[in-house]
């Protein structure tokens, strides 16, 4: 008499139906679908939040500078006999001849370039539209700065502003450029730009309408667009002021 083999199977596996398989894979696939809009949405705030970081890190190399330098504010711009050298980069006489996007800026030669090397390279802002062709005319060959400088601050003694959390040091920065090639009067462009002011309509609220500004002590506020202030070249951009024009509030 013959002993049944323990180790047998018990029973046989049974196969997916048709509709099963076609559940499991819709089910699948609204997950996904349910991931990726999340994703999507996530990202402007990852961008809002990579942005200050970058400013902070913008402020921290600001101060390793004004230690070095009797606390005294590096120019907007300064012009010498080869060239003008930009806070953000050296450009020679010759490239402010070439024609927009060929320009060349070297930015090893910016008075913060060696204090930015020691917190990180932080100049761009991952938000502004560089891959979008027929918004964004270079000025320089490639990205080269995102962000702008208070130009009240060229050559100041730091330690002379009274109220440093209320005045600002650099935020972000556009230009709707309707004067060089390849932009014009009909086909308006954005381009990076360096300078913030009380006249130029020059912040760029490129964070879900809002604009990331760092001030002197090193802290970084949200800002939405002071009224009346849109460029209306090109409203789509979102460029404007935070405060009416010829305002001196957060500059000095």
């Amino acid at each position: 008499m013959s002993r049944r083999n323990s180790t047998a199977p018990q029973s046989s596996r049974s196969a997916f139906t048709l509709a099963e398989l076609l559940c499991s894979v819709a089910i699948i696939a609204t997950l996904a679908a349910l991931s990726l809009a999340g994703l999507s949405q996530m990202k402007p705030v990852m961008q809002g939040v990579y942005c200050s970081n970058s400013l902070r890190q913008l402020g921290a190399a600001t101060s390793l500078y004004l230690a070095d330098h009797s606390h005294k504010c590096f120019a907007y711009e300064k012009p010498g006999p080869n060239g003008e050298l930009w806070y953000f980069g050296f450009e020679t006489y010759g490239s402010m001849d070439s024609a927009e996007g060929d320009r060349v800026v070297d930015e090893t030669q910016s008075p913060l370039y060696p204090y930015i090397m020691q917190v990180g390279g932080v100049e761009i802002c991952p938000a502004f539209p560089y891959n979008s062709l027929s918004l964004w005319k270079p000025k320089y060959q490639g990205a080269s700065w995102g962000y702008g400088f208070n130009t009240f601050l060229s050559n100041v003694n730091v330690l002379t502003v009274q109220h440093p959390a209320q005045v600002l040091l650099f935020g972000d920065c556009a230009q709707v450029n309707t004067f060089q090639s390849p932009a014009s009067a009909s086909h308006p462009m954005l381009e990076e730009f360096y300078m913030i002011n009380n006249v130029f309509q020059t912040i760029h609220f490129r964070h879900g309408g809002q604009a990331n500004i760092l001030f002197l002590d090193g802290h970084v506020e949200k800002f939405n667009m002071a009224p009346g202030t849109l460029d209306t070249r090109l409203p789509s951009a979102n460029v404007g002021r935070i405060t009416p024009p010829g305002s001196m509030q957060y500059l000095e």
